[in-house]
């Protein structure tokens, strides 16, 4: 065989390796990269007598209550942080952990609303007075470097550090997220239902001669303004996947980005979101303007008094007083008159002296009696209160759907089942979807829980899912039950732990 030929096959032997590597590794590779974590393993504490412990799923003792203080970082992970005068680490067995480092501790969070008060895949420890992570199999993430490790609140996963006195952020595998190069960061609290404050970005600030200097980072850690503003916040409430909308103040002027494009300029002395229309009400001098999303002026800043209610502007200019759309075009509607959109684009309600009544997409009103108080449910119905300040649910056309007879009428919360109460009678009724009565009961209590309802007082119980039905199937009823037990065979307590509620078994 010729060098050159040995040469060819060589290369063709690494091509065939390198392709079965990757054949093998791009299926596996979410398993590669991260182990799913087993949870049909649960660990809770267990209370007797002051002192704590471990139970399992299964009711099973995993360690005594000898302990004044246990901490479970992940109740599905056998990493026990166990506290008397001295601090130990231990497993399933009862064994000891992690010897090998000192000073163990866990991360505990703030302001966030999780099932767990800890970081639970990261431990903090301390060597030569300085702090590094391990996980929770005891491997070394970070070297002991950092001055501080803590949890930076509102994003999981999310480690606050400091080094030569500078903050910055790593992640849960020690990535670094921003540098350690600022005197202080805060996440900007920006939540959505779909990914919690994952996608909340970051507020830096360093100190100079003149004091704090703001600038911001995004969820990813990219840089989207330098530390120059005197203030920077985040309008939170638009969910806008495209940018982020960021109110800044610099030397007494303020303005609005997205992302780092300002939309409005930096002249303004205030500048306030209005949520409902997507618009901004700007003062400078004492006179008021309005300005949408886009940064298009609606208004001009020429307004003594500007106030948005409902879908349209009021604006005032000394005796002069105007209703204005979305687009800046004059309305013919009186300055005491509010038009609310609702949920369905079909129907608007109008409240005015006379009263509230129903409008079409037309706005022509469809309505014909008024009526104290109407607020929008669902699909053409409505909950209204009548001159007698008696409260039923009617629809579009004023049929009088359930009876004006009640004090309060509302949502059950989170559910779709509807209360009503005659407070005279102390009498509570439950309604479901279909506005059909479902239960009547006296001295109502209502036990709200994830996936059912309980209705009871001191005679009688009854069932609900979140529609409102009643459950009669006992087989059903069990399994929800089940579902919404920690264990069963145990009395167990709700403990709040500042923002966050964990429970614990406490034997008797």
């Amino acid at each position: 065989m010729t060098k050159k030929t040995s040469i060819i096959v060589i290369i063709s032997v690494v091509i065939i390796l390198i392709s079965l590597l990757i054949s093998i590794y791009l299926p596996n590779k979410d398993k590669i990269s991260e182990e799913k974590e087993d949870k049909s393993i649960s660990y809770y504490l267990l209370k007797r007598q002051e002192m704590f412990g471990i139970i399992n799923q299964n009711g099973e003792i995993v360690i005594e209550p000898q302990y004044k203080e246990i901490i479970i970082p992940n109740p599905h992970k056998a990493v026990f942080i166990c506290k008397n005068k001295e601090k130990k680490i231990l497993n399933e067995k009862n064994e000891e952990i992690f010897t090998e480092y000192n000073d163990i501790d866990a991360i505990e969070l703030s302001n966030v609303i999780t099932e767990m008060a800890y970081e639970s895949k990261v431990l903090k420890y301390e060597k030569n007075g300085k702090y590094g992570l391990i996980g929770l199999d005891g491997k070394i993430i970070v070297d002991a470097k950092y001055q501080e490790i803590s949890s930076l609140g509102y994003r999981e996963g999310q480690i606050l550090v400091k080094e030569k006195d500078k903050y910055g952020i790593i992640d849960e595998k020690g990535k670094q997220i921003i540098k350690n190069n600022f005197d202080s960061i805060i996440t900007d609290q920006y939540y959505d239902s779909e990914t919690g404050y994952k996608k909340s970005g970051y507020i830096v600030s360093n100190t100079t001669e003149s004091g704090y200097r703001y600038g911001y980072y995004d969820y990813e850690g990219i840089k989207v303004l330098d530390t120059e503003y005197n203030k920077i916040t985040r309008i939170a409430q638009i969910k806008n996947n495209n940018g982020i909308y960021l109110i800044v103040s610099k030397n007494g002027q303020t303005g609005v980005f997205i992302n780092n494009n300002k939309i409005i300029n930096t002249q303004y002395q205030s500048i306030e979101y209005n949520e409902k229309t997507h618009m901004f009400i700007v003062e400078r001098t004492g006179k008021y303007g309005v300005i949408n999303e886009k940064g298009i002026e609606i208004l001009k800043t020429e307004y003594s008094d500007i106030q948005i209610n409902g879908i349209y502007i009021y604006a005032q200019k000394e005796d002069e007083k105007k209703v204005f759309d979305e687009t800046g075009k004059e309305i013919d509607l009186s300055f005491n008159t509010i038009i609310e959109s609702t949920t369905n684009s079909e129907y608007y309600i109008k409240s005015e002296e006379e009263g509230y009544s129903i409008l079409n997409s037309k706005f022509e009103e469809i309505l014909k009696e008024k009526y104290k108080y109407i607020e929008y449910i669902y699909d053409k119905y409505f909950i209204a209160t009548n001159n007698e300040q008696k409260s039923g649910i009617i629809d579009v056309e004023g049929n009088i759907v359930i009876e004006f007879k009640y004090e309060s009428i509302e949502f059950i919360k989170d559910k779709k089942a509807i209360q009503a109460i005659n407070f005279e009678k102390n009498i509570t009724e439950i309604y479901n979807t279909k506005l059909n009565k479902t239960l009547e009961i006296k001295n109502a209590k209502i036990h709200n829980l994830y996936n059912y309802i309980k209705v009871y007082n001191d005679e009688e119980e009854y069932y609900l899912d979140n529609d409102g039905n009643k459950i009669e199937d006992k087989e059903t009823l069990e399994e929800i039950k089940q579902s919404n037990a920690i264990l069963r065979i145990r009395n167990f307590k709700r403990v709040t732990y500042g923002l966050e509620q964990y429970y614990y078994i406490e034997e008797k």
